[in-house]
């Protein structure tokens, strides 16, 4: 794994440097843009190795070297697609005689223009991760027994908060203000709220507790849970109101809730597959719906049709695209809905926050309402 960002960081950082002196060429910024990106790929490991200590100045450069990487990316995908439309230009040329790619595409020109582009896609890519947006879903489970008096059955969805880090009180705020108005039956947690010590952090926990569910809120652990220290994690978690479900089940007002932990806490790594914990019960009462709160999305072997919904995140859309692509093979699950074999359905939600970087690039942040109706039949 660190063997790939390696490469990835350095192949990144020359095709950027060389598209760069071939506009501006060899003057004093490039050796600024060397030494700058020398540094950016020692600061993690000197972070981790504990050469900055393990407080929030280590998190800081942490941060700060992801977020270079990612700013690197982002230039390369720009410059690359200026890439392409010089070589359609190339081509226009040599087929119809025109001089497209002399007038358009001349370095010295182009160059410049790029780089603006590519500020600009920061500047969105910034803005994007911080504008939370409401995403409503309407789901038809015809075996379904409502509430009595209620045409819906409102959950909402909630993943990938990353609190702890760089996601600030005021994003949370934003997202409670959402679910407050949302006005759920149960507020559901599919795993890494918690990215840090959590200790002392009452704010956050008491705005957690504002969210007005009728049922109450429910959550799972991720796998940030784990790498932040699972006790504390757990216990900040329940201080903020939640019922935490570990590989376990709860029947609330007509609604199976069954929960199960990142298996991460296993040893069992990002590419494995995951296995269901033993005795873990899927009965199914007549007219109550089966939600699974899991948060990666794949769908564990041989339990489909088992339950009704499976509620997970951990992908962030890919956070940077087209990264999108990468996480739903990994994965094996589509961003969004996406129906199963046996009458069971999948929603991977992108997530409130963001992990590394503070940037998003069309894989907007989400709090998912969903409202499980029973249509009428004809």
């Amino acid at each position: 794994m660190i063997q790939n960002v390696l490469i990835f960081f350095v192949a990144s950082n020359a095709y950027l440097y060389l598209k760069l002196r071939s506009g501006f060429g060899a003057g004093p910024w490039s050796r600024i843009y060397l030494t700058a990106a020398l540094a950016m790929v020692l600061l993690p490991f000197a972070a981790r190795g504990g050469f900055f200590g393990s407080g929030p100045a280590a998190g800081v450069l942490f941060v700060l070297s992801f977020t270079w990487v990612a700013a690197v990316g982002i230039a390369c995908l720009v410059f690359f697609l200026a890439d392409l439309a010089s070589l359609a230009a190339r081509l226009a040329d040599l087929s119809f005689g025109t001089a497209l790619r002399a007038r358009i595409f001349d370095p010295r020109k182009c160059v410049p223009v790029t780089l603006a582009l590519v500020f600009l896609t920061l500047a969105y890519s910034f803005y994007e991760a911080w504008a939370v947006r409401r995403v409503d879903v309407t789901l038809d489970m015809p075996h379904v027994t409502l509430p009595e008096g209620r045409d819906r059955l409102r959950l909402v969805l909630l993943t990938d908060i990353h609190l702890g880090g760089f996601n600030s009180l005021g994003r949370l705020e934003r997202v409670m203000e959402i679910v407050r108005a949302a006005e759920p039956d149960f507020l559901l947690m599919a795993g890494d709220l918690v990215d840090g010590d959590m200790s002392g952090r009452d704010r956050e926990a008491e705005l957690l507790r504002s969210h007005g569910a009728r049922y109450g809120a429910f959550a799972v652990t991720g796998n940030h849970e784990f790498y932040s220290g699972v006790g504390q994690a757990v216990e900040f978690i329940r201080r903020s109101g939640f019922t935490v479900l570990r590989d376990a089940r709860a029947d609330i007002a007509g609604v199976v809730l069954i929960g199960l932990d990142d298996p991460v806490k296993g040893g069992r790594g990002f590419y494995t597959s995951e296995v269901l914990p033993g005795g873990l019960d899927f009965s199914r009462p007549p007219g109550s719906p089966v939600l699974l709160l899991k948060h990666r999305p794949r769908v564990i072997e041989g339990t489909e049709g088992s339950f009704d919904l499976q509620l997970s995140g951990h992908t962030h859309g890919g956070q940077i695209w087209p990264f999108s692509y990468v996480v739903k093979r990994v994965n094996g699950s589509e961003q969004g809905l996406s129906r199963l074999n046996g009458g069971s359905a999948v929603y991977v939600s992108n997530g409130a926050g963001f992990w590394g970087p503070p940037l998003r690039l069309f894989a907007p942040p989400e709090v998912t309402v969903i409202d499980i109706v029973r249509a009428e039949t004809p």
